[in-house]
Parts: structure tokens; sequence; C-alpha cells
């Protein structure tokens, strides 16, 4: 009975909280709407319409039927420390569930890009809510190395790789190059705006995730 009981408790606790495990290769099932929130006249706005015009033109030169919609852009307060907190959930490496934070999953949108202004590592959530909601936060453009040339753009469309399926690789000359490999933002420094490719492997990858049809 008691035994029992404890299995109530575990599956209501896990009805409470929005948990999810950190996947990649795993699509979206349909378009999702997707919501920036952050100050107003935040720089890395537009760097976020050029990341979704960067991922459409992409799929459809792939082959792709799939598209993200335009960015809606709402001016919204956002929950540094719960950003924080699942910063270090999903960067941390944790073999459980990531566990994403009340405040986040109470924010518009399906694809919730949150443009945050404290010091935490920028990242793609899993998905949540059922596979219908995944976020997307990056760090404050007034840290290093945040702040140099070129980096922002490359971190923006990154992370919205890993939002639509992406993982890693260990090539740094690739837009995609991060953990467990030496990959780190200030290696899209560039006095001259570029978007770093993407391999071979990714746009087969892409394809296979979103096809034609």
């Amino acid at each position: 009975m008691k035994r029992a009981f404890r299995c109530f408790v575990i599956v209501a606790s896990l009805l409470a909280t929005s948990v999810c495990h950190a996947q990649f290769g795993v699509p979206w099932r349909h378009v999702p709407k997707v919501v920036v929130v952050g100050a107003e006249g935040d720089a890395r706005r537009p760097l976020v319409d050029e990341a979704v015009s960067f991922w459409n033109t992409t799929l459809e030169e792939i082959g792709s039927g799939f598209r993200l919609p335009p960015a809606v852009h709402m001016v919204h307060a956002v929950p540094e420390q719960a950003v924080q907190t699942l910063s270090g959930s999903v960067v941390g490496g944790s073999r459980g569930p990531v566990v994403v934070p009340s405040e986040l999953r109470e924010l518009p949108g399906e694809l919730t890009i949150v443009l945050g202004e404290t010091d935490f590592i920028s990242f793609a959530s899993p998905f949540f809510d059922g596979g219908s909601r995944r976020i997307v936060a990056i760090r404050s453009m007034n840290l290093v190395p945040m702040s140099f040339p070129n980096v922002a753009r490359n971190v923006v469309i990154h992370e919205l790789g890993h939002a639509i399926g992406l993982g890693h690789n260990s090539d740094p000359s690739r837009l995609m190059c991060g953990r467990p490999a030496a990959c780190r933002p200030s290696l899209f420094r560039s006095d001259e705006p570029r978007v770093f490719p993407l391999t071979d492997d990714e746009k087969r990858q892409l394809l296979a995730m979103y096809p034609a049809r």
C-alpha cells in the first residue's frame, strides 16, 4: 500500500511539472508559432528574423517542404532566474529529465525565443507540453563573446538549428559545432558578417526529418 502511494505521488508530481528529456533528431510535427520575447529595441530581434530566413532558405534549397513562419515579436519581461536554471539543466549534461520552470511554460508561443539579459549558456530546450513546445534562450549581447562582431548572429542561428532538430558536430569551421567538442561561440567572431556553413550530413538529416511532402 505504501509503495502504491509513493508511485501515486511521483505520477502526480510529474503531471504538475513540465518535464522532458534532451533530444536531437526529433522534428516538429506541425508548424510552430514562433514568438520572440524580450526588451523593446533589442539588437537581437533582427538577428532572429535573419535566422528564420536562413533556415527557410536552407530548407528550400535541400527540397524540404517545411518552413518556419515569420517570428512574432513581443515586448515581455524575461524570467531571468528561470532561464538560468533551465540553461544549467539543459547544458549541464544531466541524464535525468529536464524540468521546465513554470515561468517559462507561461510564456507565449510554441517555439519561444527568449532574449535574456543575464549570464547563462544559450540553449534550445527539448520538447515539452506533450511535444508541442520548445524554448530557445539567448544570453546577453553585452557579455563576451556575444559582444564580439558576428558572434550573436551565428549563436542565434545555431540555437534555432537545435530547435528544429539538429545536434552538434565537432568541426570548428561549421555552424553546429559544439559540446562535447571544444567549439565555443568565440569561434564565430568575424569582422565581416557571415553565417558558418552546415555539413552535407546535416543537410541530409534535415531532409530526412522534413521531407518534401
